[in-house]
């Protein structure tokens, strides 16, 4: 028997791919107070497509440039007017690494699926020029780091302080907000940039993130504001704007105002209260009122001025009600209302004025 042992060279080892973060694409930078802040995604994918696990850090970049002489142009965003934006490649070379985030930071700097980050960066240059911030964060795998992300740029304005106290009152309509108009800005300076408000609202224990959106489209202009929302109770938080971007600069939210919202608005009257005189009874009846949260009726006896409540504790579930109390030679009239589920009654129709007769 003929035994053949094959041979084979084995390869040389192959170095590990490089696990390599997909570059955020969606940085937004905005300015809260005197601080910018910075929002995006949680790094999740691999230039692969495929799940991104064991993040080493995120690294912020940025990069400041002060605006040429603009004599007589008062408006910070104006004097960059006409200076074009960095493009990624000058970026990348300009840019400095102001923080980084580690592993072991990356859930306090986290809020739902996105991470923030906050820096304190100056208005104004040493000779007093506004300033323009750009930034950009670049994901550190283990094995590899991503590309830069997208550029986010910012000119920072004097934004007001926020309003110092904020009303809210729940009526029918909904709930009324009213605050003070702030006249000094975050530096102290009179007047502040305001161009108007922006109102949050956040039910129950809901923390109201950085970059929240406003329950208004557009600024508002005037210091009231009435919201429609869920019945419940709600806390609201407004912002004094200096521009509504993007970017977006506010102030720091106002001190907080709850309102608890209900069903203030009463079901309709009852129709059509008949009344039907007997020896020591007098029998209504009335047109069944159409409300989705009806409760039921309220009975009320008048004799002259002096008003007495006929049905007992809770409202009366039929269209017809006997007194069986009345006192005869004596001229009554009665009234109907219908009550919600919210204890909202609606105002009373009356019977005619009716006589009961003294017993043969």
């Amino acid at each position: 028997m003929l035994l053949v042992i094959a041979c084979g060279k084995r390869g040389d080892p192959q170095p590990p791919v490089p696990v390599i973060p997909k570059a955020t694409s969606d940085l937004v930078v905005a300015q809260r107070a005197d601080k910018i802040v910075l929002t995006w995604s949680y790094p999740s994918l691999t230039t692969a497509g495929r799940s991104l696990s064991g993040l080493r850090r995120i690294v912020v970049y940025r990069f400041s440039e002060e605006a040429p002489p603009q004599p007589g142009v008062p408006d910070p965003i104006l004097q960059f007017k006409g200076v074009p934006t960095l493009a990624p490649a000058q970026f990348a070379k300009l840019a400095t690494r102001i923080e980084s985030i580690e592993s072991a930071n990356l859930s306090a700097a986290t809020v739902g699926a996105k991470l923030t980050f906050t820096d304190p960066a100056p208005f104004t240059s040493a000779s007093g020029r506004p300033r323009r911030h750009t930034y950009a964060v670049v994901t550190e795998g283990v094995t590899a780091k991503g590309d830069f992300s997208n550029l986010a740029t910012i000119v920072p304005l004097d934004v007001a302080v926020p309003p110092a106290t904020l009303e809210a009152i729940a009526i029918a309509e909904g709930v009324t907000l009213e605050w003070p108009a702030p006249s000094v800005s975050v530096t102290g300076s009179r007047p502040p940039v305001l161009i108007g408000y922006n109102v949050y609202r956040t039910t129950g224990e809901e923390a109201l993130a950085d970059l929240s959106s406003p329950l208004n489209a557009t600024p508002t202009t005037a210091t009231t504001f009435t919201d429609a929302p869920p019945y419940g109770e709600h806390q609201y938080r407004v912002t004094a704007v200096a521009s509504s971007g993007p970017p977006r600069i506010e102030s720091l939210p106002s001190p907080p105002a709850t309102a608890n919202f209900r069903d203030l608005v009463p079901p309709p009257s009852p129709a059509n209260v008949s009344e039907l005189v007997e020896t020591r009874l007098v029998r209504l009846v009335w047109d069944a009122v159409d409300a989705p949260d009806l409760a039921g009726y309220n009975i009320y006896r008048y004799e002259g001025t002096a008003r007495l409540k006929m049905t007992p504790i809770g409202a009366l579930k039929t269209t017809f009600f006997g007194d069986e109390s009345p006192n005869p030679g004596i001229t009554y009239t009665y009234a109907v209302t219908a009550i919600d589920s919210n204890g909202n009654e609606s105002p009373e129709t009356k019977s005619q004025p009716v006589l009961v007769p003294k017993t043969p």
